[in-house]
């Protein structure tokens, strides 16, 4: 009796055949895959922009965007340094997150920003277990770039930033049309966040900003709350970025991109760049070949909405809603829409 077998031309067919069902399968599971990372996204937004209304239910203000205070010189009066609270860190008891908010000193005082970034045990040390360094599940797009979980290590050491380990946050708070660098001369605040306190005119060169500046509220929007951005992705992938002004021979960037990605403020004239976004470029700008190597160009991306979503991003609007707008949205309406008060006419395009 003879033994059956296939022949090698036969087991090649076969082989061909199931190599060219993987191949029309994969893109359908990665497809899928995406869709269920772009659906948990929405989910966080919608969260987060949930935790912002029952912050303001509680307090009748909405998170400050940054408190801004400024330790000062004892003898000269000189700023050495300025620290602070983020939206994120006080929008904490409303996800879920009362373990890491009772973590935080809220004292407002040096030693206690000093106190988030270290060890609970021995403020000498710099620790995962600082109650910076906490990672909340929320706070991340499961299609950002972030340390696989874990947090991230600051080791910029010049007085006034802040070491240590610090959360990362996929998401970023609306800061309005300009830029988001703490000491731009140009720095608005015109978006539904902004620095707030003592100190939110860090320099007295900045012609838009005042010192005293208080919490929005959502009666101070009177553009309308479905028509002003609450909060939006950043994504923390950009290997231009990296390579011409983070790895070049001057540092015009602190950090590599992945790391401008803290929710709780690390202090010094760049903590806002962590925090907050604005629409002075496209959805999902990305550094190009041809940007200058300087501070412009860094400010310019780290500005920038974006996402690891395919054409475009997702964003929280002041009434809770989270809706996908997509990278070639109109830039007069997308500026129009993080504005609080700009009086603008929303004209969606059909």
């Amino acid at each position: 009796m003879k033994r059956k077998a296939f022949t090698l031309v036969e087991l090649l067919v076969v082989i061909a055949i199931i190599g060219v069902l993987v191949g029309l399968l994969l893109p359908a599971v990665q497809s899928a895959r995406e869709a269920a990372r772009r659906m948990q996204c929405q989910n966080n937004m919608k969260q987060i922009a949930l935790a912002t209304h029952n912050f303001e239910s509680t307090y009748k203000h909405l998170p400050p965007g940054l408190t801004t205070f400024v330790h000062k010189n004892t003898k000269t009066g000189a700023p050495i340094n300025w620290y602070g609270n983020s939206v994120f860190a006080y929008i904490l008891p409303f996800i879920e997150a009362q373990s890491i908010h009772e973590m935080w000193d809220w004292s407002e005082t040096f030693e206690a920003a000093v106190q988030n970034t270290r060890d609970p045990a021995d403020i000498r040390s710099k620790s995962t277990d600082a109650a910076s360094a906490q990672m909340v599940s929320t706070f991340l797009c499961p299609s950002d770039i972030t340390e696989n979980g874990r947090p991230i290590e600051l080791d910029y050491s010049v007085m006034g930033y802040s070491t240590g380990f610090f959360g990362q946050t996929s998401y970023i708070a609306n800061g309005g049309t300009h830029s988001t660098y703490f000491r731009d001369a140009d720095m608005q605040s015109d978006g539904v966040f902004s620095m707030t306190g003592e100190d939110s005119q860090p320099e007295t060169f900045q012609r838009f900003l005042r010192d005293g500046e208080p919490p929005s509220k959502f009666a101070s929007i009177i553009d309308g709350t479905s028509q002003t951005l609450l909060f939006g992705e950043r994504f923390h992938y950009d290997p231009i970025f990296d390579n011409q002004l983070y790895d070049s021979p001057t540092k015009f960037s602190r950090y590599p991109i992945h790391k401008w990605s803290a929710w709780g403020w690390t202090g010094g004239g760049n903590g806002t760049t962590h925090l907050f976004g604005s629409t002075r470029v496209p959805i999902n700008y990305m550094t190009s070949e041809s940007d200058g190597q300087n501070y412009s160009s860094v400010n310019f991306r780290m500005s920038a909405y974006g996402s690891g979503h395919s054409g475009g991003a997702n964003f929280a609007f002041s009434d809770g809603s989270v809706r996908f707008l997509t990278e070639s949205v109109n830039m007069v309406l997308f500026r129009a829409l993080s504005t609080k008060h700009g009086n603008e006419v929303i004209q969606y395009e059909e």
